[in-house]
């Protein structure tokens, strides 16, 4: 008889003695990634016997508690070897009762390992010690994979936490501007706690004298080393912008504030209309904002060109939750370069402008002066 009628015979008579949960490990099982052996001829011969009465379905079949076989010793016992020997050369030993392996797992071992790998981090706290740039985007990212993953662990919202920072002052790792909408739920999407995240919330994530000068304190005087600026999909301010809506009172201002990241969309992306348009517009206003901040802000300018504070995008996919991080300003370095230098001079022609002496006019020009001013 050949190996595969061989194989079809033990398969078949081990579905009558009950030892499929032994001969489908030795077999192995496509779906779980096992290869059969090339050779399921057994080691050695299994001792001649009669054939064995079949034993009801409900009765255990015990197993040793050592595998002689495979310490090189011949099974003392003149039992008939159970099919699942006659098709590996072992004893059923080798696959204990108390050891689910392929059979009760719907996981293979390279899918357990990837799963193991692809657990999100447990959520750091944030007192544990200095947090730089690095460590707070660290700690972003890991709490985003939490939330996304249905894993979140909640950390730093217990009453002692509380009543720490209530007492001592607040140490936030990170400063963010976002928007205002409400399915942006900041601190849940990052995973953290009370005290973690100094955001600053505003529709559109734009960046006004308000915005600006409330950065400006988290990482001036709290220190954070981190700013995130951090749009999302579906913004109703860009998309505002992007559809030319007709808008009234302090909206309409806040959103023309979006209308350059529009009009860049549009330039770089000629044929994008609709919510294409609308998601890439999401990002340039992202850049927009950053733009701002750098140009209007000396303290946010120079903290970041010295290397104290990390600016970077971000944008947020409130269908999944995930956040994608983008990352520094493409042009960071040359913006900071420009603007540092268009600073120094707009100061310096102020000083020298100051400290001028005023020459009293004369003729016709006095004349004209004192027309001016009532005099």
């Amino acid at each position: 008889m050949n190996t595969r009628k061989l194989l079809n015979s033990l398969l078949t008579a081990s579905c009558l003695f009950g030892f499929t949960g032994a001969v489908a490990p030795a077999l192995g099982n496509p779906e779980h990634g096992h290869v059969a052996a090339a050779n399921p001829e057994p080691t050695h011969a299994p001792a001649p016997a009669a054939k064995p009465a079949a034993a009801p379905a409900t009765t255990p079949i015990a197993t040793p508690a050592a595998n002689p076989a495979s310490q090189g010793k011949v099974p003392a016992t003149t039992k008939p070897a159970p099919p699942a020997q006659l098709a590996t050369g072992k004893s059923p030993a080798a696959t204990p009762a108390t050891t689910p392996a392929a059979t009760t797992s719907p996981t293979s071992p390279a899918q357990a390992k990837s799963q193991v790998e692809a657990k999100p981090a447990k959520a750091a706290e944030a007192d544990d010690g200095p947090v730089d740039a690095d460590k707070a985007l660290a700690m972003l990212k890991d709490g985003n994979a939490r939330w996304t993953s249905g894993t979140s662990s909640n950390p730093n919202i217990s009453a002692s936490r509380r009543q720490m920072l209530a007492e001592n002052g607040q140490k936030p790792f990170v400063t963010m501007l976002t928007c205002s909408d409400s399915r942006l739920p900041v601190e849940r999407l990052f995973d953290r706690g009370v005290g973690d995240v100094f955001a600053i919330r505003v529709a559109g994530n734009i960046a006004g004298d308000s915005e600006t000068g409330t950065i400006e304190y988290g990482l001036g005087h709290l220190k954070t080393p981190l700013l995130v600026v951090m749009g999302h999909t579906n913004c109703g301010a860009v998309a505002a912008a992007a559809s030319g809506a007709e808008l009234h009172g302090k909206v309409a201002k806040l959103v023309a504030s979006c209308a350059p990241a529009v009009e860049r969309a549009k330039r770089a992306n000629p044929s994008a209309t609709g919510n294409d348009l609308v998601a890439l517009a999401v990002k340039e206003n992202v850049w927009q904002t950053i733009f701002d901040l750098l140009k209007t802000s000396d303290e946010i300018r120079e903290l970041a060109a010295s290397g104290k504070v990390k600016v970077i995008g971000a944008v947020c996919d409130i269908t999944t939750g995930k956040v994608e991080f983008l990352g520094e300003h493409p042009w960071q370095s040359e913006l900071l370069s420009a603007l540092t230098q268009d600073s120094k001079s707009e100061k310096s022609e102020k000083t020298e402008s100051a400290t001028k002496p005023n020459m009293p006019a004369t003729g016709a020009s006095a004349t004209a002066t004192e027309g001016k001013t009532g005099h």
